[in-house]
């Protein structure tokens, strides 16, 4: 048998660490295992985060230019805001404010104090959006509303007890409340200081004796007449007063003649017998609209029926007639269903509606008025302004008697 051959020099078991050499490699381990554990927790968290965020993450408004601090960049992929003014809203638009429509007029009060009358009648003129108030301050009659400083006024008695306590002040407290002032006067209809005055009156001819409408039993008043110089100086003063009061203007009414007999034509004289005896209207309108001002407007009032009747003399004259706007009055009430004319004839509304009634009406009063003036409308009751309108009035003119 072969012997095997030993090495002698190997050993037989290895050599046996020391316990320093194996303290240390534990601790190298130690701190090899923290380091890569930072690093990849480092590593590791945005990259967790970002994969997280993907899904939920609300998306930012871009980076305006304001927000950027110094030294700092917009990316170019980033859509830069102008720089323009940022725009404004555009402010509401006002609400529509509702259209004025009309002149209310308002009676002289006979047992109550004209100032708290006025006072209530403005409140219910702003509520219904009216454009101006008519204040009746020389009154069919001849009844003044207003303390007013001509003599014969005084004299006679013919201020109103109730009258106005400051013409200026009612004419400002109108304008106030954002309603223009107007006033509506009776020309010639007088019957206190033509009692007071005879020269303002109409007198028997070649006499002193004052002509009244009937005996003196019956009630028979005089009236002041129009080819007087006095009367028209004594409206014209009342005028003057108005106007300097502030009032925007006068609508003219009872421009007529009185109701006078045959019998009383011939007592009278020769005057107002002339078949031109309309010229003294027509002459006293103008006398009375130069006391007012040409800065003020003028109109002159006449009834339908009286100038479809024929008896409404003023219609003759308006080619001398400086007035350039006549009010028609239209009250249904008054003029009934049928109008007695001067050559015997009748005009009939038998049948016809309201509506229709007025529209008849109003046709034949433009047809005899012609072209020549501005013909605008006084209706009776609030119910007749729409009807109004429809036939082509102004609607800011319209003036409404209640």
């Amino acid at each position: 048998m072969r012997k095997r051959k030993i090495n002698s020099k190997k050993p037989m078991f290895k050599k046996r660490r020391s316990a320093s050499r194996t303290f240390f490699n534990a601790v190298l381990i130690i701190l090899l295992l923290a380091a890569l554990a930072f690093l990849g927790y480092s590593v590791g968290k945005p990259i967790v985060e970002f994969l997280g965020d993907r899904g939920g993450r609300s998306p930012k408004p871009p980076v305006s230019d304001n927000d950027v601090t110094d030294g700092e960049k917009v990316s170019e992929s980033t859509p830069k805001i102008s720089e323009t003014a940022p725009a404004t809203e555009a402010p509401e638009p006002e609400p529509p404010q509702p259209e004025k429509k009309g002149i209310l007029f308002v009676s002289m009060p006979a047992a109550t104090p004209y100032d708290g009358w006025l006072d209530e009648w403005i409140d219910y003129a702003v509520g219904g959006d009216y454009y101006g108030l008519a204040l009746e301050l020389v009154a069919d009659g001849g009844s003044i509303g207003y303390p007013t400083e001509n003599t014969l006024a005084v004299g006679a008695g013919a201020i109103s007890p109730n009258a106005l306590t400051d013409l200026s002040a009612a004419a400002k407290k109108i304008s106030d409340a954002g309603l223009l002032p107007y006033a509506r006067i009776s020309l010639l209809s007088d019957h206190i200081a033509s009692w007071f005055d005879k020269s303002v009156c109409y007198l028997f001819e070649n006499s002193t004796s004052t002509w009244l409408d009937d005996s003196v039993s019956n009630g028979g008043k005089p009236w002041i007449s129009a080819f007087s110089e006095n009367a028209r100086a004594y409206i014209s003063s009342l005028v003057t007063e108005i106007s300097k009061a502030g009032f925007a203007g006068i609508i003219a009414g009872e421009i007529e003649f009185p109701p006078f007999r045959n019998s009383d034509l011939t007592y009278i004289g020769e005057k107002v017998k002339s078949a031109d005896r309309y010229l003294a209207l027509a002459e006293f309108s103008n006398a009375v609209q130069d006391a007012l001002g040409s800065a003020k407007s003028y109109a002159v009032e006449i009834d339908a029926q009286d100038i479809i009747s024929g008896r409404a003399e003023l219609v003759k004259a308006l080619s001398t007639l400086n007035a350039q706007t006549v009010y028609v009055r239209y009250d249904s009430a008054a003029i009934g269903l049928r109008i007695e004319k001067q050559d015997d004839t009748a005009a009939s509304y038998e049948g016809l509606s309201e509506a229709d009634k007025m529209t008849v009406i109003v046709r034949s009063v433009r047809e005899i008025l012609g072209d020549g003036k501005t013909v605008q409308i006084a209706v009776t009751g609030e119910k007749a302004m729409g009807k109004a309108e429809e036939l082509g009035f102004d609607a800011e003119g319209i003036m409404i008697y209640q």
